[in-house]
């Protein structure tokens, strides 16, 4: 890895710029840092600038990985399932649809195809910062607070995906889920400073904006579902332990709860099992786990869809103006001398 990025450093052809600007959104570990809700995040605050924004991504999950696609708003609804897009993409589409979705593991191609159709005003790329053909303007890190960077050693001993020098080539850091950050955060934490300025740090969290009914029955207030009185919880997140604590801060009552591996491809079993562990409670589910349960569900397990409740989540950042100021560059052609040029 350490030659690999020497080369990129050393040799400019290996990377290729693109004719609009590239805001990476990436992570140093393996596991869920939130790299696709601070995509959501991001393509919602330029859409209400006016920008007109691509999202490019490989599409994780999704089984036609070959073949390079393109959504939009106005895509037909039924290319739109989560085998075709992966669960993180179906997501971004239904949280996010305008902003337009370019699946390609080439990203390179992915922009240049965006660009051609769409001409947006910039891209986001979604995983990219070891992605590094692509030269970008701007590359943002998501560490998560809670497990950080593990035992520090790199795949397949460790999390690390490469050495933690590489935070030199980020413009900013998020340490992300910090209300449950790590007992010994601190200490293990202050190495990021060695690499990255202090004012280009920034803490951020989950919060629920609402709790959706899955049959399209309306949405529930947190104090609505507290009144519904114990309640059952699934998921498959790279930490599902997080999600269920989250959901016990508010004060909610699990009385049971089912994990599941990241991205996971519920089958007709797992509906019955869940089936059987909520019986007429509640059962609240993830964003990203609900596009897969809803369409298996209205096939084999109608039923399900009437206790399956969605936490919609969003991104909580500290001092979200001065975070928002890094951005502001991207936001008016007359300010876009202030945009660092493209990188590796």
């Amino acid at each position: 890895m350490a030659g690999r990025n020497f080369l990129y450093d050393l040799i400019p052809t290996l990377s290729q710029s693109v004719d609009i600007p590239i805001i990476c959104v990436g992570n140093l570990t393996t596991g869920g840092t939130g790299k696709t809700p601070m995509v959501a995040y991001l393509a919602d605050y330029f859409h209400k600038q006016d920008l007109n924004v691509a999202i490019l991504s490989r599409g994780y999950g999704r089984k036609e990985k070959q073949n390079p696609k393109l959504i939009t708003k106005n895509s037909p609804i039924d290319n739109l399932a989560a085998a075709a897009l992966g669960d993180e993409v179906l997501m971004l589409h239904q949280q996010i649809p305008e902003a337009a979705l370019v699946l390609d593991g080439d990203r390179i191609r992915g922009a240049k195809a965006a660009i051609k159709q769409l001409a947006p005003d910039l891209a986001l790329m979604d995983d990219g910062f070891q992605h590094r053909r692509l030269r970008r303007n701007f590359n943002l890190l998501m560490i998560d607070s809670q497990r950080l960077f593990g035992n520090r050693h790199l795949l397949p001993a460790g999390s690390l995906r490469e050495p933690l020098k590489a935070l030199q080539r980020a413009d900013a850091v998020v340490l992300n889920k910090f209300d449950q950050r790590h007992p010994h955060f601190y200490s293990e934490a202050a190495e990021i400073l060695n690499y990255i300025s202090p004012k280009k740090v920034f803490c951020s969290s989950y919060h629920f904006r609402q709790f959706s009914a899955a049959d399209g029955s309306g949405s529930l207030s947190l104090s609505e579902l507290k009144n519904l009185g114990p309640l059952c919880a699934c998921s498959g997140l790279a930490n599902n332990d997080y999600f269920f604590a989250q959901l016990r801060s508010l004060g909610l009552q699990l009385e049971e709860i089912a994990s599941f591996k990241d991205h996971y491809d519920y089958r007709d079993a797992d509906l019955k099992k869940l089936i059987r562990m909520s019986g007429s409670r509640p059962l609240i589910t993830t964003a990203k786990d609900a596009v897969k349960l809803k369409a298996l569900a209205e096939k084999k397990e109608p039923t399900l869809l009437k206790q399956l409740k969605i936490a919609e989540i969003g991104l909580k950042i500290d001092h979200e103006s001065a975070f928002l100021k890094l951005f502001e560059p991207f936001l008016r052609p007359q300010n876009r001398l202030a945009i660092k040029p493209a990188r590796p």
